[in-house]
C-alpha cells in the first residue's frame, strides 16, 4: 500500500466511527439555522472530513507524522458539545475541560470501540488528543491563524449559507494547506493570508450583526447557564436537536420563545474597554450574576432575559467588546440599569 493510500484509508475508516458520525447532526454554525437566521448549513462532519483531506496536502517526508496529522485533523472536532463553542463554558464547569481537551472523553463515551481504528494504524489516542489540545509539535497545523481547521471553516461557512449571501470565497483551502510543511514553519504567502483574513472578517461581522443569530447565541447560552447544575457528562455527547429537546423539557418558555422568535435585542453596544467594576464582565463566570441581578431587580422570570459579553474575533487582537442584552417580548426595563453598570466605577451588588 502506498503512503497516500494509507492516509486515505485512515480517513475512510475514521469517517465511519461514532465520534465522527455524531457530527452529522451538529451544524458548522454554533447557532443552527432552525434557531437563528441564514447561517452555514454544512455539518461539523462535512467540515471534519475536509480538514482531514487538507492534511493530505501538507508536504513532508515523515510518513508517521503525516498519518498522525491526518488523524488529528479529521478528529479535531469530535470533542465539541451541542451548540459548539457555546457549550464550552458549561463543559469546563462540568467536566473540567473544553472541546479541545475532550477528544479522549469523546472516544471513552462512544458506544462503539472507535479507538480500535486508530490502533489498527499504529496510532495512539493520547498523542492524537495532544495535537488537538495544542500540546504537540504538530499542533501548529490546528492552532494557527490561519490553520487547516479555519482554512476550511471560513470557506465552508461562506459556500453553505443559503443564497450565498456573502458572495464567493476569496481563496481555496487547498491553497493554504499546500503552503504548509512538516519540515519547517513556512510563512503563508501574504496575499493569500489577506484573502483569508478578509473572508474571516466578513463572516464574523455578518454573525455579530445578525440579530436572530445573536438572539439565538445569547438565549442558548442563558439556557445552559440555567441548567448548569443539572448537566451531566452525557449532555455533552448529544446532538443539537437532542440538546434542544432537553432545554424544551426543562425551560419550555425559553425554547418556545426562540422557536416563535419572541425575543428581542434591547441593548447592543461596543466598548473599547471596560472600566471599574465593569471589567469583571470580561470573565464569563460573572455573566450569570448580572443576569440574576437584572431579573431580580425587575421581577422577571429567569428564562426571559439573557446577556452576551464577548470580543468579536475580527483580528488577531480584537479591538472592542460587544455587549448584547436580549429580552422576551421587547421588555426594555433592564436596559437602563445595565447601561448604568457599564459606565460606573462604583462597586455593583453582583460582585460585592
Amino acid at each position: 500500500m502506498n503512503r497516500d493510500a494509507r492516509r486515505k484509508n485512515l480517513l475512510r475508516d475514521l469517517s465511519k466511527t461514532w465520534v465522527l458520525q455524531r457530527l452529522r447532526q451538529i451544524e458548522l454554525s454554533a447557532v443552527p439555522g432552525w434557531i437563528g437566521s441564514k447561517v452555514a448549513t454544512a455539518s461539523r462532519y462535512q467540515h471534519s472530513l475536509n480538514v482531514g483531506k487538507l492534511s493530505l496536502l501538507v508536504s513532508g517526508e515523515d510518513e508517521d507524522e503525516r498519518l498522525l496529522l491526518t488523524a488529528a485533523a479529521v478528529l479535531h472536532d469530535v470533542g465539541v458539545g451541542p451548540f459548539p463553542h457555546l457549550s464550552d463554558q458549561a463543559m469546563r464547569e462540568t467536566l473540567g475541560f473544553s472541546h479541545e481537551g475532550a477528544v479522549k472523553f469523546a472516544f471513552e463515551n462512544s458506544p462503539l470501540k472507535d479507538s480500535q481504528v486508530l490502533e489498527n494504524y499504529g496510532l495512539n489516542l493520547s498523542e492524537v488528543a495532544s495535537i488537538i489540545e495544542g500540546k504537540h509539535k504538530l499542533s501548529r497545523f490546528l492552532h494557527g491563524f490561519p490553520d487547516l481547521d479555519n482554512a476550511d471553516n471560513i470557506y465552508r461557512f461562506i459556500i453553505s449559507i443559503p443564497g450565498r449571501l456573502l458572495g464567493e470565497p476569496s481563496y481555496y483551502p487547498s491553497e493554504i494547506a499546500a503552503s504548509m510543511s512538516l519540515e519547517k514553519e513556512t510563512a503563508l504567502p501574504e496575499d493569500l493570508k489577506k484573502k483569508w483574513m478578509r473572508d474571516y472578517k466578513r463572516i464574523y461581522s455578518y454573525l455579530w450583526d445578525d440579530k436572530l443569530n445573536m438572539i439565538g447565541w445569547t438565549m442558548l447560552g442563558r439556557a445552559l447557564r440555567l441548567l448548569k447544575e443539572e448537566l451531566t457528562a452525557e449532555f455533552f455527547r448529544l446532538t443539537n436537536r437532542e440538546a434542544f429537546q432537553i432545554i424544551k423539557l426543562k425551560i419550555p418558555r425559553l425554547a418556545e420563545g426562540l422557536e416563535n422568535r419572541e425575543f428581542q435585542i434591547i441593548f447592543d453596544r461596543k466598548y473599547v474597554e471596560f472600566k471599574g467594576e465593569a471589567r469583571k464582565l470580561s470573565d464569563p463566570t460573572n455573566i450569570w450574576k448580572i443576569e440574576k441581578m437584572l431579573c431580580g431587580e425587575f421581577n422577571l422570570e429567569e428564562w426571559s432575559l439573557g446577556l452576551t459579553v464577548d470580543q468579536p474575533l475580527l483580528s488577531e487582537k480584537p479591538d472592542h467588546w460587544r455587549v448584547y442584552l436580549v429580552s422576551h417580548r421587547n421588555n426594555e426595563e433592564p436596559k437602563v440599569l445595565l447601561e448604568e453598570m457599564l459606565s460606573s466605577s462604583v462597586p455593583f451588588e453582583p460582585f460585592s
